[in-house]
């Protein structure tokens, strides 16, 4: 097991593939088929084989003599007398600045939003009661702080260590109220802020390959939608409808748009009417969901069937072994040659028409990795 250039190529290939097919098959009809908890599996799927550029021993290597040598000798070859440096270690040299810039970028935001929530006004009595009440209802305790702030349309929860639900600073009855609270509680019920971390440092990493920001871009519409579910799991079928009418009454109230950064689970986004649109849907036809379990074990197992089997193949390059030109030499291969062990354990390489030369042990595990064949003599 190792990992080599072309092990990463090819996970970066199938992972990007996958990605994209996950991306299309949430757009057609086949969509409310799957489960919502099934996509977010499927593109931690996707992420992991990016992270994981394996090559195993048993994968079969499949020579490309056209596109991976073009690959390769870019890769190595040194622009003179601009440096001396391979185009493959420049690249990697890019990749880590735009990284660091990026994970620095990224900290300095997520600890300017939790100083923001820190700093903003706690809530009154009646909110917190409200909470506590939520946390009897769902019989999970976690710690989250409450906060109230000006300047924002729509509540959201915020931070992975120190949690904070953050709302706008306006007047609700007890009943909007308690949905927006359950809503954002079971955002962290549900760990989305963390997984919504996690997206984004993978998008940080990988940040010069587009496919990966449809994963991000797709996957808080499915976190909001498996929150709604979760939700609905608890509520009546009255209840469901009061839940989507107070999210569509808080739109209603919301005359400006206000950016809300993307490590926050929002309640709703005030220009994504489409989205709104299928969390409503979803929500609605929640009954209907649950027959689709079957059909979601049955796209996740044939996934993961791909994923394994991503492993078992691995291109690479091949190149012609170019003719020598010095004299007394003798061009051979393993059609042309093969190794012998005699009857003392001694190896020779045995070359057409030539007198066998004795090999040393470094020498035989090379030329078995060369697929040689080895003809064994016995006394």
């Amino acid at each position: 097991m190792q990992i080599t250039l072309f092990s990463f190529i090819s996970a970066l290939l199938w992972s990007s593939l996958f990605i994209i097919v996950i991306y299309l098959v949430r757009r057609t009809r086949f969509r409310p088929h799957f489960g919502v908890l099934t996509m977010v599996l499927l593109y931690l799927f996707c992420a992991a084989r990016l992270l994981l550029p394996l090559e195993f021993p048993h994968a079969v290597i499949v020579s490309d003599s056209v596109v991976y040598p073009r690959i390769y000798s870019f890769l190595t070859r040194k622009p003179e007398p601009v440096t001396h440096l391979p185009v493959g270690l420049l690249l990697c040299a890019i990749w880590l600045f735009g990284t660091v810039f990026l994970l620095i970028r990224y900290a300095l935001q997520y600890r300017k939003a939790i100083r923001a929530a820190r700093q903003a006004r706690p809530w009154d009595s009646r909110t917190a009661s409200l909470l506590s009440e939520i946390r009897r209802q769902t019989g999970r305790t976690i710690k989250v702080r409450g906060r109230t702030a000006a300047n924002i349309e729509s509540a959201f929860g915020v931070g992975v260590l120190r949690r904070y639900i953050i709302l706008p600073d306006k007047t609700y009855t007890d009943a909007e109220l308690h949905y927006i609270l359950l809503h954002e509680y079971t955002h962290f019920l549900n760990h989305d802020t963390a997984v919504k971390l996690l997206v984004t440092l993978y998008c940080i990493i990988f940040w010069w390959n587009p496919v990966v920001y449809l994963l991000q871009k797709d996957l808080e519409q499915n976190l909001e939608i498996k929150c709604d579910l979760s939700v609905a799991r608890t509520l009546c079928g009255k209840e469901r409808a009061a839940y989507l009418r107070t999210i569509l009454s808080l739109m209603k109230q919301s005359d400006r748009k206000h950016r809300i950064p993307f490590a926050a689970a929002a309640l709703f986004r005030t220009d994504a009417d489409a989205a709104i649109k299928e969390r409503f849907e979803t929500v609605m036809a929640y009954s209907a969901n649950r027959r689709n379990r079957v059909a979601s074990a049955v796209f996740t197992s044939v996934f993961t069937v791909l994923l394994i089997a991503s492993y078992t193949v691995l291109p690479q390059p091949q190149f012609e072994a170019p003719k020598s030109t010095e004299p007394q030499t003798v061009d051979f291969n393993s059609d042309t040659a093969y190794t012998n062990q005699d009857h003392v354990g001694e190896y020779w390489l045995c070359i057409q028409n030539e007198q066998p030369i004795r090999l040393t042990e470094e020498d035989v595990e090379f030329y078995k990795r060369l697929n040689f064949q080895i003809i064994k003599e016995y006394s």
